[in-house]
């Protein structure tokens, strides 16, 4: 067994030989090639890092047919971008409703000879952008049975062309300011009768999605001719909006006199709920499908629009791109053929690369301006095919979809997000250069709003090829000798 005095002995020698080994590290330069002369010759590694600028092509594309159902949120409402340059835009939505709380409280359901009071329409305010202030008129439209059957297993695009579902016209409202909407809905005389096919419903089918979705296809919601076009636009939560019906009745003993007031919820949630304290799951059958048109005339765009072939002419780069959420117009990058010379040339004799990182910086154009910042899409995503919403190899979304599903907190190396203090964005393409440089992919990327909020505020100007500030790629990577 060691001593008290032996221990103290080997304790003291411990800290003197820490003291001398920090107090040589200290007075020394750090050696970079520690342990390089183990190392065979032809394994031998260095890390370096180049930058390239300008190297790639930008240019601008259009494709409406971003998806655009089941979002669990509805956007509603018009504007026009003041300074001239994204144009005007309108938003309408396709609801269908479903009941849920029910009048039958006994075989009388709404009771005897029941007098409709009012209809209400409730939307929960998300965001709204644009000016608010302003008093927007809209209209409801009843949906009919059209071409196909409009169900929650199909997808629907923010091009979808609601004129083949669109029936009469059954109500209107009016809305301003930032609150909840909570209007009442005007009838017109097919509205009035609408209201009373509702009250007249039997209780199976109030009590069964499938049948009460074939009597009351849905509603189609839009801005109604003649309200401002310098508005804004509302985002509203489905998962507190609906309608709400008033309906009074009469007394059982005298028919003459009002008996009571029943008051029925119907809701637009398109989006299953799970009770956290039971598991059990209500899966709703109804859908959402939002439309949105983009007018560009008169405006910035509306002179490339037609300078470029309707945003199709890729014989030509722009200097100023731009990347809109709901369908908007959107930023084609193609990665030059001397960026994919060079970069094969750095594997060139016998020396091969493993990249460690690619870091693509693209800049806003008015990168001075806070209104800028505060309009520009929050976060970039970048794919291979934006109606299939296919995804390059570093921006594979749905891994971080599935852990917020989890309840876990992800978010992959990619980035994309804006870095408000350098007005740019910071993109992770690792993955995606490394494939490029082995000739495994194609030099072609299309820039587009993240695919978890596609349907997001926001309309950004970046800037493109041969501009001041063209996009930068920052790569490093590690050199190995074959």
């Amino acid at each position: 067994m060691p001593t008290e005095l032996s221990m103290m002995r080997f304790y003291k020698w411990c800290l003197l030989g820490s003291a001398l080994l920090f107090g040589t590290a200290a007075c020394t330069e750090v050696d970079d090639r520690l342990g390089e002369t183990l190392l065979p010759g032809h394994q031998k590694m260095e890390v370096e890092v180049v930058s390239f600028t300008d190297q790639v092509e930008t240019y601008l594309y259009r494709s409406d047919s971003l998806p655009s159902s089941r979002l669990g949120y509805a956007y509603l409402g018009q504007m026009t971008d003041p300074k001239g340059v994204f144009g005007a835009q309108t938003n309408s939505s396709l609801l269908q409703f479903l009941p849920i709380s029910m009048p039958y409280t006994n075989r009388h359901g709404f009771g005897i000879d029941p007098i409709v009071d009012s209809m209400c329409i409730l939307f929960e305010i998300d965001g709204v952008r644009g000016d608010s202030l302003q008093v927007q008129h809209f209209e409801i439209y009843n949906i009919v049975e059209g071409p196909e059957p409009i169900v929650r297993d199909s997808m629907y695009r923010a091009s979808f062309d609601v004129e083949d579902y669109r029936g009469e016209k059954l109500f209107e409202f009016s809305h301003k300011g930032r609150k909840d909407v909570e209007a009442r809905l005007f009838p017109t005389a097919a509205g009035k009768d609408f209201i009373d096919r509702i009250i007249r419903l039997d209780s199976l089918t109030y009590r069964n999605d499938s049948l009460f979705l074939e009597k009351f296809r849905g509603l189609y919601i839009t801005p109604a001719p003649g309200s401002p076009l310098a508005a804004a636009i509302y985002s509203t939560d489905l998962e507190n909006s609906g309608l709400r019906l008033h309906v009074r009745n009469h007394d059982t003993l005298d028919v003459t006199a009002i008996y009571d007031t029943i008051t029925t919820l119907f809701t637009f949630n398109d989006h299953d709920i799970t009770d956290t304290s039971t598991g059990i799951t209500t899966a709703w059958d109804n859908v959402s499908i939002n439309t949105t048109k983009f007018d560009y005339t008169g405006s910035v765009l509306g002179q490339l629009e037609a300078a470029t072939d309707g945003f199709t002419d890729t014989s030509n780069t722009q200097s100023v791109t731009y990347v809109q959420t709901m369908g908007g117009v959107g930023t084609r990058l193609r990665f030059s053929d001397e960026l994919i010379t060079q970069l094969k040339a750095l594997k060139s004799g016998d020396r091969d690369i493993m990249i460690n990182q690619a870091m693509m910086h693209i800049w806003l154009e008015d990168e001075n301006s806070t209104p800028a910042l505060d309009a520009a899409v929050a976060r970039l995503g970048s794919y291979m095919n934006l109606t299939r919403l296919n995804p390059i190899p570093d921006y594979q979304y749905g891994k971080e979809a599935s852990y917020a599903a989890g309840g876990t907190a992800y978010k992959m190396p990619y980035g994309g997000y804006l870095n408000r203090s350098n007005a740019r964005y910071e993109i992770d393409i690792t993955s995606y250069i490394q494939q490029l440089a082995d000739g495994k992919i194609s030099p072609d990327v299309l820039l587009g709003p993240d695919a978890i909020n596609r349907f997001g505020f926001g309309a950004t100007a970046l800037s493109g090829s041969g501009s001041e500030r063209p996009i930068t790629i920052r790569l490093t990577y590690t050199t190995i000798d074959r």
